[in-house]
């Protein structure tokens, strides 16, 4: 196998990237400068205002959605599909026929005739 040195672009760009993420932490840090004095300065924060508004209200969310996503299924008996067991329901066809398959048997003479034949996969010409 023959290694061919990279283009000189290239080697630029993939510095240029490389060096991206350090520009913009730099970037990014905060200015050194004091506050104004007219500013009031703010309050202290108690260690339970601290857990209530940033540990307990969202964990308190989070059990009432998932409470609510679960309550549908938790009224429902054991009825449904279990994998390993058989199918017991009827077949489900999304987007076909309104009344299902009898209907999608069913066609109309002339649709036959203006089509040239049921159509489909079969593979006869």
């Amino acid at each position: 196998m023959i290694s061919h040195p990279a283009p000189t672009v290239v080697r630029r760009a993939t510095r240029a990237v490389a060096l991206t993420p350090a520009v913009l932490l730099l970037a990014a840090t905060p200015a050194l400068a004091a506050p104004p004095e007219q500013w009031a300065t703010p309050p202290e924060v108690s260690p339970l205002n601290f857990l209530i508004v940033l540990v307990l209200i969202p964990g308190a969310l989070f059990l009432l959605i998932t409470l609510l996503a679960w309550l549908p299924s938790l009224g429902k008996s054991e009825q449904g599909y279990h994998p390993g067991s058989s199918w017991h329901n009827e077949p489900e066809w999304f987007g076909g026929p309104r009344d299902g398959l009898r209907k999608a048997d069913e066609v109309a003479p002339e649709t036959l005739e203006t089509s040239g034949g049921r159509g489909g996969s079969s593979g006869r010409w």
